[in-house]
């Protein structure tokens, strides 16, 4: 985080990571199983190929990155907008 960021940005960027970070875990989960027909991503799953574990991981990352810019860019724009004038 950068240095110049206030403490009410930091705290409205850590909620809105997390809020949208759990969001798009549900929805790649749901992605996942209709598009595969529920094929197990589980590592600890004995009935998981590794190709699918390697996949829902690589999917997952992706949505994670692009979650997290989302967030940050996001909190900005609130903390911006709700910030007093002086």
């Amino acid at each position: 985080m950068a240095k110049d960021q206030s403490t009410t940005e930091k705290i409205v960027m850590i909620g809105l990571s997390l809020a949208a970070g759990w969001a798009a875990q549900k929805a790649v989960e749901k992605i996942w199983d209709k598009t595969t027909g529920g094929l197990s991503h589980n590592i600890d799953d004995d009935d998981a190929r590794i190709a699918s574990v390697v996949t829902f991981a690589a999917v997952s990352a992706v949505a994670a990155s692009v979650t997290q810019i989302v967030a940050k860019r996001s909190s900005r724009r609130v903390v911006t907008k709700f910030r007093p004038k002086n």
